[in-house]
């Protein structure tokens, strides 16, 4: 019995520093995100956040997975959001509760252009998993005026490229310029 506490708490840790992890970023930013930083907020050592994140890299890096796992869970959800533009607008929305995520965001996809970046592989399956989603949304509503591939790689693009305009300007509605994108490409 003791073996499955000691493994929920682990969780329990690795979980409470990404949320810390984050909480950081948005407060000081990402030069001062430190795994230092974290392992002080998150009351356990260097040595014990290092057990669980090899470098400050992969740890922000998990950061955004996680966002992702649970932004997964809500779009399989039965009573989910199937429309890819409605359901990348509604995260854009709770993107814009949460500037540190955004940043966070932008920041690991700028880096992940180098292929030694631990968020290089991160992105590579996010945007194929997300092409693939909405292409099969797309080949399952038979639009024959649309081009599946080039409208998923589009509406991607749409919605990083607002995020990125959005945090120079807060004052763009970031989920009405996907929507918009969406029913251009779509209609």
């Amino acid at each position: 019995m003791k073996a499955k506490t000691s493994y929920a708490k682990g969780v329990a840790k690795r979980e409470e520093i990404l949320q810390v992890t984050l909480e950081i970023f948005g407060r000081e930013g990402e030069r001062n995100t430190t795994l230092r930083a974290v392992a002080k907020e998150s009351g356990i050592s260097l040595t014990g956040v290092m057990h669980y994140f090899e470098s400050k890299d992969h740890l922000l890096t998990e950061v955004l997975r996680a966002s992702d796992r649970a932004a997964e869970a809500r779009f399989r959800a039965p009573d989910a959001v199937r429309d890819p533009g409605e359901f990348l607008a509604l995260a854009l929305t709770a993107n814009a509760a949460n500037a540190a995520r955004a940043r966070l965001y932008v920041t690991l996809v700028a880096a992940s252009t180098d292929s030694a970046h631990p968020a290089h592989a991160y992105f590579k399956e996010r945007y194929a998993l997300l092409r693939a989603t909405i292409v099969a949304h797309l080949e399952a509503e038979q639009l024959p005026s649309v081009d599946a591939d080039f409208t998923a790689s589009a509406l991607i693009a749409a919605s990083d490229g607002i995020m990125l305009q959005w945090l120079s300007d807060p004052a763009i509605d970031m989920a009405d310029h996907v929507r918009r994108v969406w029913r251009t490409f779509t209609a």
